[in-house]
């Protein structure tokens, strides 16, 4: 029975890391946090969430707030000084390339939605296209720079519409003088 737990446990750690996108150095925090494999793909954000970290950038700030720093890799004493190698390197940067590219076409999709509500709404307001215009420039500078793209804020949403139909509060009021009839 403690070797079916052992690879079971396996299975699930393999399956978060791989679900999740997480590197080995995030699944050694995780553990050391005392997560469960089981309920780490439950964190993913939706497109929705663009306020939501990744699942490995949660896990790396929840180890930093509690041990305060990255974990000690495992290496011997004498390798802890050491680079790792350019493979290792190129693999995570191909990774955090993939989730830049990921959480660009989120902001896309985002965008585009708020804009055709604002469409809809009859006009954009001329602040929302100033944010947009910023937001695309420190996009497009963080894209040259090769750098992180920051996270963007959510653009306001429109007034709400107005009915084509009046409504009890716009009616004129009528006042009543002593002479006037009420009408009912």
């Amino acid at each position: 029975m403690g070797k079916r737990q052992e690879t079971a446990k396996e299975a699930a750690w393999r399956n978060a890391k791989k679900l999740c996108g997480l590197n080995g150095r995030q699944v050694a925090m995780a553990r050391a946090l005392g997560m469960n494999p089981k309920k780490l793909p439950g964190l993913r954000p939706s497109p929705q969430q663009r306020w939501k970290l990744p699942v490995g950038a949660f896990i790396e700030e929840c180890y930093r707030k509690r041990f305060g720093g990255a974990p000690e890799s495992g290496l011997s004493s004498r390798a802890k000084g050491e680079r790792r190698s350019h493979t290792d390197d190129a693999s995570e940067t191909a990774g955090e390339q993939t989730r830049q590219v990921e959480d660009l076409v989120c902001y896309l999709a985002n965008l585009a939605d708020d804009l055709e509500r604002w469409l809809v709404h009859g006009k954009i307001a001329p602040e929302v296209l100033a944010q947009v215009c910023r937001e695309f420039r420190e996009i497009a500078d963080a894209l040259e720079a090769r750098t992180f793209i920051p996270q963007m804020p959510e653009i306001p949403v429109p007034p709400a519409p107005r009915s084509a139909r009046s409504g009890p509060c716009d009616l004129p009021e009528h006042t009543f003088d002593g002479d006037d009839e009420i009408p009912f």
